[in-house]
């Protein structure tokens, strides 16, 4: 029997995330390709592939709505990690079966006929200011694990998925399993203080930023310090300096924990999206190659609204056998975090159904937008406009030369802006760089900070909330509303 225990304080910790793998990748491929130091199977999840009970990572809820009011452990940065049923005011969310809770063990503990019986177990826990993980391929019930966990002085406690999915590297101490599993919790380390970029060069390279909600900056390393501005989701900042697990940009400090390491980009938008290229191969049936004089931009929808159909899906599905077989192709597809380039600008792309000759395919630049249900897709219609104001920067054309898909085929298409009453000359208001949305929203912002409502004005004008604030604004507006 292998057991492995690992009590990591919370103050050493600089990144504390959950990996999602959707059951494609090894325990070790985990630990080569993120470099954390400590690593374990995390949350359960249903036959179809999803995850169940509560999950949620970088701001984005990817399973069901947590069950009832079991406690799972939230976070927002390492050090604030608690168990929780509040996964609204958390950015990470992990609940699968509690076993301690407020320093008392649970007189029954919630686990199913498929979580019970003695095998290999996995858990998480918090002993004083320590963040405690457990793995055994040895054989336990969930009652002797609680009491194991309580014998070590956890405060709260709660078992991860078990059986055949138990498994962990505890920097470079082992249990291994044969399963893959859904999602990983994995913890990086403090390696120094303060990490300076190398002689000579200005950065620590490009960061995405990857919460769904954005992220906030800070005057200083640190939750307690002043938030000086946001960033989007998908934004590529660049990072000046390293300290405690939060690099130092142009508006501030932000923390490293919501953000992945991207090459240099070479063509970003005014809006911060790095453009991805991720070509169709060459000699594919749906990439003719011929010349494209890009006289036009035209604007699509993806027209598949299932969860997970984003600009990263498509770019996938584009390099199959499907997509060569229906000759379908495009330059870009953007979603609400994302663009990724499918062909060079030059070339002829198969996206208007006018055929291999056709005015559209052989001279017009084709943009998808993605309409996935579990995507925004107003944020995604700014990320696609920002992608039109550099292409027409790149190729010298004006607005006048945006058109849908419908202009050269009659197609319903972009199906969704169209069908919005004013919706095309929204989104062309959008390309041209004026967001009504945003405006009204700034003038909104601007008649609550003159009536005393508000002060943070930069902050609400960021469009990025947590439920906190939310809760101090309508407080200060009830207020305001009694003193009149």
């Amino acid at each position: 029997m292998s057991k492995q225990i690992a009590s990591v304080p919370l103050a050493e910790i600089a990144r504390l995330g959950i990996v999602v793998t959707k059951c494609r990748k090894t325990l070790a491929q985990v630990k080569a390709e993120t470099g954390a130091d400590y690593i374990l199977n995390g949350g359960m999840w249903n036959a179809d592939g999803s995850p169940c009970r509560g999950l949620k990572v970088g701001g984005k809820l990817l399973s069901a709505t947590p069950w009832g009011d079991l406690a799972g452990y939230g976070w927002n940065s390492a050090q604030d990690i608690r168990q929780t049923t509040d996964w609204n005011a958390c950015q990470n969310y992990i609940c699968t079966s509690p076993l301690i809770v407020d320093g008392k063990r649970l007189a029954k503990l919630p686990c199913d006929s498929a979580q019970g019986g003695a095998r290999p177990r996995s858990a998480m826990g918090i002993v004083g200011s320590s963040l405690l993980l457990f793995c055994t391929d040895g054989s336990m019930t969930p009652e002797q694990l609680c009491g194991e966990l309580e014998d070590r002085g956890c405060s709260s406690a709660m078992m991860l998925d078990s059986g055949g999915s138990s498994q962990c590297d505890f920097d470079g101490k082992t249990v291994r399993a044969s399963r893959l599993v859904h999602n990983w919790i994995c913890v990086w380390v403090k390696k120094e203080a303060a990490v300076e970029p190398p002689e000579g060069e200005e950065s620590m390279g490009n960061y995405r930023v990857t919460p769904s909600i954005g992220l906030n900056a800070r005057s200083g390393p640190g939750t307690g310090y002043a938030k000086t501005g946001a960033y989007p989701c998908g934004t590529v900042v660049e990072i000046l300096a390293i300290q405690d697990g939060w690099g130092q940009t142009e508006k501030g400090w932000v923390s490293m924990d919501y953000l992945e390491h991207v090459e240099a980009a070479r063509r970003v938008t005014d809006n911060g999206i790095a453009i991805q290229a991720d070509y169709i191969p060459e000699g594919r049936k749906n990439r003719p190659a011929g010349s494209n004089p890009d006289t036009s931009i035209t604007i699509h929808e993806t027209g598949n609204y299932a969860d997970g159909a984003d600009a990263a899906a498509h770019a996938s599905w584009l390099k199959d056998d499907d997509a060569e077989k229906k000759r379908i192709s495009y330059h870009y597809t953007v979603d609400d975090h994302a663009i990724i380039q499918h062909l060079p600008d030059s070339e002829t792309a198969y996206h208007a159904g006018d055929g291999t000759d056709g005015p559209c395919n052989t001279t017009s630049i084709g943009i998808e937008i993605c309409v996935n249900k579990d995507g925004d897709f107003e944020r995604a219609k700014a990320n696609a406009a920002s992608l039109v104001r550099l292409l027409m920067d790149e190729h010298g054309f004006s607005l006048e030369h945006v058109y849908q898909h419908n202009h050269w085929n009659g197609k319903d298409c972009p199906k969704t802006i169209r069908a919005t009453p004013g919706g095309w000359d929204a989104f062309l208001s959008l390309c041209g760089g004026h967001d009504p949305e945003q405006e009204a929203l700034e003038d909104a912002v601007d008649a609550l900070a003159a009536a005393g409502i508000l002060t943070a004005v930069d902050y609400w004008k960021g469009d990025s909330y947590s439920s906190s604030n939310v809760h101090a604004l309508i407080k200060s507006m009830a207020a305001y509303v009694r003193r009149q």
